[in-house]
C-alpha cells in the first residue's frame, strides 16, 4: 500500500515538475504564478525520503533565492535537515518558523500559549492562525524530531533570541510610521539572521 502511494506522489510531483519545465522553456525562466514549486515541496514531505526532499530543497533554494516560503514548508524541511542529521540547517529552518510565526514552536510543543501582545503584520502572524494551523504541522513532524525540538526549544541559546526577537515585535506594535519604526523593522531581519548565524555555530547532534 505504501508502495502505491509513493508511486503515485512521484507521479504527480513529475507532472508538476513538468509544467515548471515547460513554463521555463517558453518564458526563458520560472515565474510559478500559481505556486507549482511549493506543492512540489508538500508532496516530497508527503513521501517521507528525506534524501529526495533535501535534493529538491537544494533545488529550490537555488532557483528561488530569498524566497519567504511559509511555516509548512519551513517545518518539512526541517524535518528533512533533521532526519539527514544537518542539524544547523535543521535550527535555521526552526528559527524561520519564528520569522512567520512566534506561537507555532510553543504549540507543536503542546505548550500552553498565550497572545504576545506584539506587532503582527499579517494573520498568518496571530496566535488565532497558529492554533488553527498547528496539527498540519503535527502531521508531517515525527516524534524524534519533536523530541529534538524541545530540546533545542528549552535551550538557553534558543531562549535568548526568542525573548530579543520578541521584545523587538513588542516594541513595534501600534508604533506609526518614523524613523524608530523603521530602525525597529531593520532590527527585527538583524536578529534573525544573527540568530540563525549563531546556531549554525553551535555544536548539537541527535
Amino acid at each position: 500500500m505504501a508502495n502505491a502511494q509513493n508511486t503515485r506522489i512521484e507521479k504527480k510531483i513529475e507532472k508538476l515538475k513538468k509544467v515548471m519545465r515547460q513554463e521555463k522553456q517558453q518564458w526563458g525562466g520560472y515565474h510559478d504564478g500559481r505556486g507549482l514549486r511549493y506543492s512540489i515541496a508538500e508532496l516530497y514531505f508527503k513521501l517521507k525520503d528525506p534524501k529526495k526532499t533535501n535534493r529538491y530543497i537544494s533545488w529550490f533554494d537555488k532557483t528561488f533565492p530569498g524566497d519567504s516560503t511559509y511555516p509548512y514548508f519551513q517545518s518539512g524541511v526541517a524535518l528533512s535537515k533533521f532526519e539527514l542529521n544537518k542539524i544547523s540547517d535543521c535550527k535555521e529552518r526552526v528559527i524561520e518558523i519564528n520569522e512567520h510565526n512566534t506561537y507555532l514552536i510553543d504549540l507543536i510543543l503542546e505548550k500552553d500559549v498565550k497572545d504576545q501582545n506584539k506587532y503582527e503584520w499579517i494573520e498568518s502572524e496571530t496566535l488565532r492562525w497558529a492554533e488553527e494551523n498547528v496539527n498540519a504541522h503535527k502531521e508531517i513532524l515525527t516524534p524524534p524530531f519533536v523530541n529534538w525540538l524541545r530540546e533545542f526549544v528549552n535551550s538557553d541559546e534558543y531562549q535568548t533570541w526568542f525573548r530579543k526577537y520578541l521584545s523587538i515585535k513588542k516594541l513595534l506594535k501600534g508604533m506609526e510610521v518614523s524613523e524608530e519604526r523603521s530602525n525597529l523593522l531593520s532590527a527585527e531581519r538583524k536578529c534573525i539572521q544573527d540568530w540563525k548565524r549563531e546556531s549554525g555555530n553551535t555544536q548539537n547532534i541527535k
